[in-house]
Order: C-alpha cells, then sequence, then structure tokens
C-alpha cells in the first residue's frame, strides 16, 4: 500500500512538472510571439497548414518544418592595403520540409528519378521587412509548392518498393522530443567599415615581401537569427554571429612551380579575434615560409614513416574521416557507399590507443573557440557527445532525423540550412598514451633506420601547387603537403617542397605508431562551423611521388612591389 501511495505521489508530481513546463513554454511562445513578427508569421501559417493542407485523396502531411534564416552578410577583399572588392547582402530565406505519410514509411530516403530524393525543398526568399502579411504569404507559397511535389514522390516510392526486395529498413523519420528555447533576438547588422579597416590593415604587410607573386586577404561576417518551427510543437530561434579572415598568398619558383599558403582564423564575433598585430604577424610568418620554399630543392620521391605536425594532421584527418562519420540509411533504390562506415561499426579503424568523440556542447578545448559549439541542431535535436572511436575500435555514428539500421534515433547532428543531413561538428582525437615532440622524431628517426632510410619526412603544413596561367590568384590546385622537411639521423633538417601523397587510405590510419601530446584546434566554416582537435601523428608508412605537370614560366618582368621597395 506505500509503495503504491508513493507510485501515486511520485507520478502526480511529475504529470505536475510537466504540466508546469507545458503552460511555462505555452506563456513563453505567447510573449516571443507578441514581440516577434517573424516567429508570429511561421507559427500561424505552420498551424494553418497542419490543420487544412491536404489534397483529396491523397496523403495528408504528417509533419511540416519551417526553418528560416534572418541573417546580414558582408565581405571585404583587399589586396595590397587596397579594397578589391566588397559588398553587404541583408536576407531572409526559407526552408519547408513537409513530409506525407508516416514515420516508419514517407516520401524521403528515395532515389527518384523524378524528383531527387522524395523531396522538393530548397530555399525561398522572404521580405526582409517585418510585415506579417507578406511574410505568411510567402510561407504559404512555398509550402504549397513543397506539399504538391513530396505527395507525388511517395506514391512513386510505395510503386517502387512493390518491385524490388528490401531487407531491414529502418524508419525514414526519428521521433523526437519537441524543444520550445529562445535566444534574445540579436540586431541583423554587420559591420563594413571594421571589416574594411581590418582586410586592408592585414594585406599591407604584403608590400614588405616584393617575392610575393599574388596575395589577397578578405574578411567576411555574417550575423543574425535562426527560427524552426515544426508541427511536433518545437519553436527554436537561435542567435549569433560568425567572423571569418582568409588570408592567401602564392609564391613562384625558379622552375615555374606555383606554392600557395594560408592563414583562416573563425570567431565567433570581431571581438574575438586576434589582436591586429598578431594578426599581421602571421601575414609576416605566412611570406617568409612561402619565401624560404621557393627557395628548396625538390623532393623527388619517398617511402617511409611520416610525421605530420598537429596541425597538419589535423586537416588529414578531417579529410579523411569527418564525413565517413556521419551515418544514416542509404536512399531506396540507390547503391550503398564502399565507404560507408554503417558495415564496420565494432570493427577496428585506428589504432588501439586513440579514441575520438564528437562533442559540440563545448564552447572551448584548449583555450579556443569551438566553432562546431551548438545548443540545437538544424532539425531542433539538442547536442549530444557521442564515443565514435574506443580503443581504435568504432562505436557508433553521428547522426540526424534520418534513421539507420543501428539506431533509429537522432544524435543531435542534422545540420545543413538547405537540407539537413548528419554531419560532424566537433571532433576531438585522444589517445591514452602520448608522446612529446622529442619523443616523435626519435621514433621517427627510429622507424627511418629499421628500413634503412637515410632520412625520414615531417610534414609542418598542408597548401598547394597550382599553375593558374597566369591572372588574379585563385587559390585551386591539388592539396598537398607544403612544407617538408627532411630528418637525418645527425639532428640535420632539409626543407624540400614539390611531392604529393599518393594516398592515405583507412590502413595508413591504422598503422600510425605514436601520436603527439599537444592537441591542435582547427576550425572551418563549414556548416556554420566545425571543430577538429587532432594531436601530432606518426605514420608507419607512405608514399609520396614528385608533381609531375608542366609549369608557367616566371613573370618576365619582376613584382612592381619589388621594385618599389627598391627605389
Amino acid at each position: 500500500m506505500m509503495r503504491f501511495m508513493r507510485y501515486t505521489i511520485l507520478t502526480l508530481a511529475v504529470v505536475a512538472i510537466t504540466s508546469w513546463s507545458s503552460v511555462r513554454a505555452s506563456d513563453d511562445l505567447a510573449g516571443e510571439m507578441k514581440k516577434d513578427v517573424v516567429l508570429r508569421a511561421m507559427v500561424d501559417e505552420l498551424e494553418r497548414s497542419r490543420e487544412k493542407l491536404l489534397i483529396e485523396d491523397l496523403a495528408r502531411p504528417y509533419f511540416i518544418e519551417y526553418a528560416m534564416s534572418d541573417t546580414a552578410s558582408a565581405g571585404v577583399s583587399a589586396d595590397l592595403g587596397a579594397v578589391a572588392d566588397e559588398g553587404e547582402v541583408r536576407n531572409r530565406r526559407l526552408r519547408v520540409d513537409a513530409r506525407v505519410g508516416s514515420y516508419e514509411l514517407d516520401n524521403t530516403n528515395f532515389a527518384d528519378r523524378f524528383g531527387g530524393f522524395g523531396r522538393f525543398g530548397g530555399f525561398s526568399p522572404i521580405a526582409i521587412e517585418d510585415d506579417y502579411t507578406a511574410i505568411r504569404q510567402a510561407i504559404w507559397w512555398m509550402t504549397d509548392r513543397d506539399y504538391k511535389g513530396v505527395v507525388e514522390s511517395l506514391e512513386r516510392k510505395r510503386a517502387f518498393m512493390e518491385s524490388v526486395v528490401i531487407e531491414d529498413n529502418p524508419d525514414d523519420f526519428s521521433r523526437e522530443k519537441a524543444v520550445v528555447s529562445f535566444e534574445e533576438r540579436s540586431e541583423v547588422d554587420v559591420d563594413l567599415a571594421a571589416l574594411r579597416s581590418l582586410a586592408t590593415t592585414l594585406s599591407a604587410v604584403f608590400r614588405e615581401f616584393g617575392q610575393i607573386k599574388n596575395s589577397n586577404v578578405n574578411v567576411s561576417m555574417t550575423a543574425g537569427n535562426n527560427y524552426l518551427v515544426n508541427t511536433e510543437g518545437t519553436r527554436i530561434r537561435q542567435a549569433g554571429s560568425l567572423v571569418t579572415v582568409s588570408v592567401t598568398a602564392s609564391i613562384q619558383a625558379e622552375d615555374g612551380m606555383e606554392l600557395s599558403d594560408s592563414v583562416t582564423i573563425h570567431r565567433r564575433t570581431l571581438k574575438d579575434l586576434p589582436s591586429v598585430s598578431e594578426m599581421t604577424d602571421q601575414c609576416r610568418e605566412l611570406c617568409d615560409r612561402l619565401v624560404k620554399l621557393g627557395k628548396a630543392p625538390l623532393l623527388e620521391s619517398y617511402t617511409g614513416p611520416v610525421l605530420f605536425e598537429a596541425a597538419a594532421a589535423g586537416n588529414v584527418f578531417r579529410r579523411s574521416f569527418a564525413r565517413r562519420f556521419a551515418g544514416g540509411q542509404r536512399p531506396v533504390g540507390s547503391r550503398s557507399d564502399p565507404n560507408d562506415f554503417e558495415s564496420r561499426i565494432g570493427k577496428r579503424i585506428l589504432p588501439r590507443f586513440l579514441d575520438v568523440v564528437d562533442d559540440p556542447t563545448l564552447e572551448t578545448i584548449h583555450g579556443e573557440q569551438v566553432m562546431g559549439q551548438y545548443d540545437y541542431d538544424d532539425q531542433g535535436v539538442k547536442a549530444s557527445r557521442v564515443e565514435l572511436v574506443k580503443g581504435g575500435r568504432l562505436k557508433k555514428l553521428v547522426l540526424s532525423r534520418n534513421p539507420s539500421k543501428s539506431s533509429g534515433k537522432s544524435t543531435g547532428h542534422g545540420r545543413g540550412a538547405f537540407a539537413p543531413r548528419a554531419s560532424s561538428a566537433c571532433l576531438i582525437v585522444s589517445a591514452e598514451n602520448t608522446s612529446s615532440a622529442a619523443e616523435l622524431r626519435d621514433e621517427l628517426l627510429e622507424t627511418a633506420s629499421d628500413e634503412g632510410l637515410d632520412f625520414a619526412l615531417r610534414i609542418a603544413s598542408l597548401g598547394s601547387v597550382s599553375n593558374p596561367g597566369g591572372g588574379r590568384f585563385r587559390g585551386g590546385g591539388s592539396t598537398v603537403p607544403l612544407e617538408m622537411y627532411k630528418v637525418y639521423v645527425d639532428g640535420r633538417e632539409e626543407l624540400v617542397r614539390g611531392a604529393e601523397i599518393a594516398r592515405i587510405d583507412l590502413k595508413a590510419f591504422k598503422r600510425i605508431l605514436a601520436v603527439g601530446d599537444k592537441p591542435y584546434v582547427l576550425n572551418t566554416r563549414g556548416n556554420g562551423g566545425t571543430t577538429i582537435v587532432a594531436p601530432a601523428m606518426l605514420f608507419d608508412e607512405l608514399d609520396l611521388a614528385k608533381i609531375d605537370r608542366d609549369f608557367d614560366r616566371p613573370p618576365i618582368l619582376e613584382n612592381p612591389v619589388a621594385r618599389t621597395q627598391v627605389d
């Protein structure tokens, strides 16, 4: 009897708390809708569509979602202290996701030759003024268009599925808890003058280096609010901004090879950027590095152990693994990807001493901002930490609301404004045992000696080798090791250039011998921000070959900047 009473009291308490939370969420929503015209128009039109959107004799939407990006963006491009290009954009863009059928089987996840993958989707521009009627009209039109497209796709999908054998197919859409969360609405504004000042100041540094063939500084910023509402009850507004400083430069060696290097900095706000003095020092270091590389001898070929410094290792790991950690089902009617990690869950993909997690909940790591941090993903699911690799063995993949055979729930990694899909956010590589820089160097040389080699190879950074054929610098070209050093047994190091890695496959990563004790935080802009945290990595064996291409002859006349310096 006492147990029943305790259970009853506990049940009543849970009901009371749940009801109180629902009332509070309802009050929060009502208050926000009074203040925010955009939110009010989205919710009102969503409710109308939920109740009345139907084509006779066809399926009614079981789920509708509106996502809106309300932002201002600006960018300034500068060369040698002068503005080369600049612009501002103010826009609102709406994404509609209307689904017909059910969570178990709907119009998505279908390689439909008539309509892509079973979704019409896309973005549509919305009035940038807070005009309730204009915003609702645009939402209504796009909802109507999307619904008419997907309802036909579901019929084609059902017909196709009757003609093929399908085994163990997961649900098409995961059921997730509704969320009501409102961040303070931010100003949709960007300080173009501040971007212009920074871009011209940094680009003026390149006047000091006449050997540099081309250079460019681009400073851009996006600020505003993102909205998400759906028929499950989710109502979210998130505010924020992103600033990117991108510095690129190239130099041409006497043999015509053009080497390109860059410095990229991502921060949340202008105030978060390093000081102007620090950034100008980075520009000078970039120039010094390129000038030395332009004079360095070529590396003909190499097979043996390779040590990637942390910055380079982070880039290599990102390119090899970031996309492959994204899970989800294969669309009906499509072929499986041979690189799909779904079939490797439970198997070893890295050395036994390495672990990998994806944690978008972290705001800083080792004192650096995490660009891959967010509270809720682009499908309204709360961000969560996911253990991907433990002891070298693949344990799990990150997921959006597109379930996989191994899991029917999202991990809060549905990212992408145009069409959210599973995507890594903040990958962190760690090790049970790490080595100091000196220890890594000793093991590098020891491994080379065991192979009977005269030297080993250390790669400090990646870059580009391009042949733009004259004109403005465009970056481009193949990504290759840029700053490479031959490391001799007697301690000497020789800077070399002009070789590319033949291949770094999964087997090469499984044969990593050791990693460093000082991780590097690499931030990128993709999907609103992505972060990779990785240590230096010592690979047992890689193949590098000389870049065999025809390059343009160097310019006939010297750079005018160099002439000005002489005068």
